[in-house]
């Protein structure tokens, strides 16, 4: 396409720009600090190793 590196990051962005828009514009209109949704890991904490060989 011809586009060069250095304009890789705007091309990338500018993709996202609407989505990201969005987002800002619902959460204002509902009253709701702009912040990413918090995560909480619930899987188990250890896992025993399972050689690949051995694996289903």
């Amino acid at each position: 396409m011809g586009i060069p590196t250095e304009m890789f990051t705007v091309m990338f962005a500018l993709g996202r720009m609407p989505g990201w828009i969005a987002n800002w514009k619902e959460m204002t209109e509902e009253g709701q600090p702009i912040t990413r949704p918090r995560q909480i890991y619930t899987g188990k904490n250890r896992r025993e190793f399972i050689e690949m060989e051995d694996r289903s």
